[in-house]
């Protein structure tokens, strides 16, 4: 019996070994120049965005539907996707194109990114249930990228950070739920509440245990994927390479959706300038770069396993014209 233990103690030991040396050798990859990262990965493609301006008619009306308009004589750009292959647990490669249009009115840039989904996924309750989102990211700083100066076009470099835009479809959900959250009785209307139907339990009792200090952990520790009422559909982040996504303290980044005929179209916005340090700023006449992912909750997608642009894609920004 000992002899068996030893093994097995061991053999846990080393299976524990080999799933640390994938990881390390994972974000090994992600550094600048690493091997398996292509010089054509650090090579932006040549199509350029251009973010349009567009005189807008205030006050801004936040769906799809209406500020759609807006975006009809737009030229946008194609991203091709394809599987994330380069961090454990690889994933993705469902979702082929996505296309991109950009427009700004000299205060506002709005971002509509569509693709083909052949399921609406909006819903995270149960666990076989994948939410499908979109992100877009951008380097901060003034930056040029080309295979002299390397830049991840996969979330970024260790002193080389991205700001990323994580639009997610149950949070959509969310802001017209009447609790401020889907709760889980919208998925299990049947569903048995012990709190309401013991009479044993006193009114003190049920009231602390469903408090979120004792079971809402994710409520009380003001985690954005717990808290009801979070008001917006998009979250902004940072990242420094595989590992480091990081949600801001400060949010600044919106959006809206539609999903029509096996299509989403999100629209994400911000203003052009935050003032904020981990934020990009946008500036009307310059340039910059974008990259994307997109994941289809249909197939499982979540975190690393989404569908990815390994280019980084240019874009400038029009120039006012009042």
């Amino acid at each position: 019996m000992r002899k068996c233990f030893s093994v097995f103690k061991y053999g846990t030991a080393l299976l524990g070994a080999v799933f640390l040396s994938t990881a390390l050798y994972a974000a090994e990859e992600a550094a600048p120049g690493a091997k398996g990262m292509s010089d054509e990965e650090f090579t932006p493609v040549k199509e350029v965005m251009l973010v349009k301006f567009v005189q807008m008619e205030k006050p801004y009306h936040l769906s799809v539907h209406e500020l759609g308009s807006a975006f009809k004589e737009v030229k946008g750009v194609t991203v091709n996707l394809q599987m994330q292959d380069k961090a454990f647990p690889n994933g993705g490669g469902s979702v082929k194109t996505a296309e991109v249009k950009g427009i700004h009115d000299g205060m506002t840039i709005f971002f509509q990114v569509s693709w083909d989904d052949a399921t609406k996924d909006s819903r995270v309750i149960a666990p076989q249930q994948f939410r499908d989102g979109v992100a877009l990211m951008f380097p901060l700083g003034k930056v040029t990228i080309s295979t002299e100066e390397k830049f991840s076009p996969r979330m970024g470099d260790r002193q080389k950070p991205v700001n990323l835009w994580n639009w997610k479809a149950d949070w959509e959900v969310d802001l017209v739920a009447a609790s401020g959250i889907d709760e889980v009785s919208s998925q299990y209307p049947g569903m048995h509440d012990d709190f309401s139907t013991n009479p044993i339990s006193q009114t003190y009792h049920k009231g602390l245990m469903q408090s979120p200090s004792i079971l809402a952990g994710g409520i009380s520790a003001g985690n954005l994927f717990s808290l009801p009422n979070r008001g917006r559909v998009v979250e902004d982040l940072n990242a420094e390479g595989f590992g480091t996504l990081t949600t801001q303290d400060h949010q600044d980044v919106d959006g809206c959706s539609a999903y029509e005929h096996g299509c989403w179209t999100v629209i994400m916005h911000r203003p052009l300038n935050t003032g904020d340090t981990f934020d990009v700023q946008f500036v009307p006449g310059e340039s910059t770069y974008f990259n994307m992912a997109v994941w289809n909750g249909d197939k499982e997608d979540r975190n690393g396993q989404k569908n990815i642009s390994t280019q980084w894609h240019p874009l400038e920004l029009e120039r006012i014209a009042w």
